[in-house]
């Protein structure tokens, strides 16, 4: 549930590395955004399915609303062929209300006009024509992507066909074939179609959406949801305008949740606006968005309904859990809460459940549960024309007789439902794909992000109550391992104290040892070393605490003082960002986390430290405890420093080199350690009364020169007028510029 507009996260292999999850260096392009959007869909396109078969399982007839008689068999044979797109729109309209296939919608020219309430930042995205509902005022805003209900791509010709049909002669052949087009055109209008259906998406609550993709004279239809994507076969429209025609007429004549709506969210009345505008006005959208109500089901089965307005995070790509997260108002109470809308993998507990064992377990520092949990019959359907995943590889330790069973909630029984006939799919590897259950719940805490610390002291403090939590939870019966630490799963409560909040990626220890093959969990900047290389894929406990020295690191680096100041954009591309693809399409990285832990914080500068020393004392303690954990896993050549970690009490300082240190003396064995370490540094005196300040505001790229130094200036004063700790003014240039300079490094490091 983050407080913040970055959660993201890919499909099947839950890494979180999506369009934007607010912790890059550098805002991406257009271009950028677009091709990060088309990898992130990668694999999770299945097709093609016959036009038959799309309009039978997806567009059933209405049996009330036949078609109407007289609508030429080939009627967008009288379509222009043109050089031009913009030139098919007004044609293709014309034709489709003179027949009336669309009675009481509208389909409207959007192209030449953007939506200035995106969610892709300063991106304006234009689709080519739309549909709306007839009552949908456009004469003075066009593109309303909260309104769209069918969205059309046109191209003059099919060579920018973003699919690829194989021959009708080659089905024995289908497995190996390619249906993502790959050339240039053809894939960039894959990625120009993803990012439309990701803005629609995160502006409406849906299930699903369709789109129409026209490449004359060929047009395909798409289903979308959050698994990811039905492309049915392409066909000649001009010759054979029938699928098209029933397409329209089916699509018009069904209700909201058979277009793909979600029934159980809804505009609230202008008496619920009244009453919960005050108690939200403290969450304003930035950009308009209406009062939405919610039903989210209480622990008798009864909906409750909440009143939200805006969201406080979208999703970075249009699948995986694509989370948001809302301040909500309930008026049955008159109190406000915190609600978290998701699609959890059909293989993992249900969030709600985790929390509600996790609160009977008495653990601290987690949001307190109130109600909620999986919503009844909202299931992707994209997954049920692929086979079966593959048997969950088993681990070479069994679980013992005191381990408790692996979580099995009733949806996770019921998500073995019949498959449906794929027979028509391409390509062979479906790892990525994941059936998905829309899952939503409630929490009594409205969290702030850790941005907000007052003082460097509370940053460690704030962290150290989220580690606690972590600590706890994996102490306890159930002995959960978190998965996903990061700056953005640390909140803080009302009182200070940190919160570890998202627990949806949360599974047994018992359960890892069943990991599936292609399963890597964790947001990218934060992931341990070993994970993003690819040494193991078990997530151990040992790999969260490492994340937990990369929030510090993070927070320190980027909102207080320290002795590199200067090229903290620098650092925080080599250090969280840095991957590089390998040759079968799959991300590694680690490389410079493993440099750094090895040569400690000199990897950072030349006796590298903070303003603020006790942060620099905990920093360097629990660089030489996570090397240690390294070198047991991977032994190294040389001989360990010796540490305060050393000199816990009970334990003598270890002789042997990190090689065949024994598992007793491993710092991060189990959390004591760094328990230990979190309170002695908090108890250190000189804690400065140090304000966080970015030092890395977020960046355009490839603006012109003049553009660039009119930029630099007003970075400049803002970072004056917010220099409350009083910064000298030569040093706060160079932490602007080196930040801004590192703006326009567009290549990341490549080994």
């Amino acid at each position: 549930m983050p407080s913040t507009a970055n959660a993201s996260s890919l499909s099947g292999s839950p890494i979180k590395f999506a369009a934007s999850n607010g912790f890059e260096s550098t805002r991406p392009d257009l271009a950028e955004a677009r091709t990060k959007m088309k990898d992130a869909m990668s694999g999770l396109f299945v097709g093609p399915m016959p036009v038959n078969q799309f309009l039978q399982e997806f567009l059933p007839q209405p049996v009330s609303a036949p078609l109407p008689s007289g609508v030429p068999a080939n009627l967008f044979a009288a379509m222009p062929i043109t050089k031009k797109e913009r030139h098919m729109y007004e044609p293709f309209i014309k034709l489709v209300n003179e027949y009336g296939l669309i009675p009481n919608y509208q389909i409207v020219n959007t192209a030449d006009h953007h939506d200035s309430a995106t969610t892709s930042g300063d991106h304006k995205i234009k689709p080519d024509p739309v549909m709306y509902k007839a009552d949908v005022d456009t004469s003075t805003k066009r593109t309303q992507f909260g309104e769209i209900e069918l969205h059309f791509e046109f191209k003059v010709n099919h060579q920018s066909d973003p699919f690829a049909d194989p021959k009708r002669t080659a089905r024995d052949k289908r497995a190996m074939h390619q249906f993502e087009a790959l050339a240039g055109q053809r894939a960039e209008s894959r990625s120009q179609l993803i990012h439309y259906a990701t803005e629609w998406f995160n502006r409406q609550h849906r299930r699903f959406a369709f789109s129409i993709f026209i490449g004359d004279p060929f047009v395909r239809f798409i289903r979308w949801d959050r698994a990811g994507a039905v492309v049915s076969e392409a066909f000649d429209y001009r010759e054979n305008s029938q699928p098209l025609i029933e397409f329209l007429w089916r699509f018009t004549h069904h209700d909201d949740a058979g277009r793909g709506r979600d029934p159980t969210v809804r505009l609230a009345t202008a008496e619920e606006i009244a009453l919960a505008r005050p108690h939200l006005e403290e969450w304003k959208p930035e950009k308009e968005r209406p009062f939405i109500v919610f039903k989210v089901p209480d622990l008798d089965g009864k909906p409750r309904e909440f009143i939200a307005w805006g969201s406080m995070s979208h999703a970075g790509s249009l699948t995986g859990r694509c989370t948001r997260a809302y301040p909500v108002y309930e008026v049955a109470t008159g109190k406000r809460y915190f609600l978290k809308d998701t699609w959890r993998a059909h293989d993992l507990a249900k969030e709600a459940d985790i929390l509600r064992e996790l609160q009977a377990a008495r653990v601290q520092y987690i949001p307190p549960y109130v109600c909620g949990g999986d919503l009844h019959d909202d299931i992707t359907m994209t997954d049920l024309y692929i086979p079966d995943e593959e048997p969950e590889a088993e681990a070479n330790e069994e679980p013992t007789s005191d381990d408790p069973p692996p979580h099995v909630s009733e949806s996770t029984v019921a998500s073995q439902r019949p498959k449906l006939d794929g027979s028509w799919r391409c390509g062979s590897d479906w790892s990525r794909i994941t059936q998905r259950y829309h899952h939503r719940f409630i929490v009594d805490f409205i969290g702030k992000p850790l941005t907000q610390v007052t003082s460097s002291k509370h940053l460690l403090q704030a962290i150290s109550h989220a580690f606690t939590a972590h600590r706890q939870a994996y102490e306890s019966k159930g002995k959960w391992i978190h998965r996903d630490i990061s700056a953005n799963n640390i909140l803080i409560d009302a009182n200070g104290n940190g919160i570890l909040n998202d627990w949806d990626l949360a599974k047994r220890e018992s359960e890892l040892k069943r990991v599936r093959r292609h399963e890597r969990t964790g947001t990218w900047q934060f992931m341990s070393c070993l994970l993003l290389s690819g040494h193991h894929s078990i997530h151990t406990i040992q790999d969260d605490m490492e994340s937990f020295v990369y929030v510090v690191l993070y927070h320190g680096l980027r909102y207080f003082l320290h002795s590199e100041s200067h090229s903290v954009g620098l650092h925080l591309q080599d250090v969280f960002e840095y991957r590089r693809k390998k040759d079968d399409g799959t991300s590694v990285g680690g490389k410079n986390k493993r440099r750094m832990m090895s040569q400690g914080t000199t990897f950072l500068g030349p006796d590298f430290h903070f303003d603020s020393r006790p942060l620099t004392s905990w920093l360097k303690e629990a660089f030489r405890a996570v090397k240690q954990w390294i070198d047991h896993v991977e032994p190294p050549t040389l001989v360990d420093e010796e540490s305060i970690l050393d000199t816990t009490p009970g334990e003598a300082s270890p002789t042997a080199p990190p090689s065949s240190t024994s598992a007793k003396k491993l710092h991060l064995k189990d959390h004591a350690a760094l328990t230990f370490l979190f309170s002695h540094c908090l108890s250190m005196p000189k804690w400065p009364d140090d304000r966080p300040v970015n030092a890395l505001p977020f960046l355009e790229r490839r603006t012109r020169p003049s553009t660039q130094r009119l930029q630099l200036d007003r970075l400049i004063r803002q970072a004056e007028q917010d220099n409350t700790v009083r910064r000298p003014r030569e040093k706060l240039r160079k932490v602007v510029v080196g930040s801004w300079l590192h703006s326009f490094n567009e290549d990341p490091l490549a080994e």
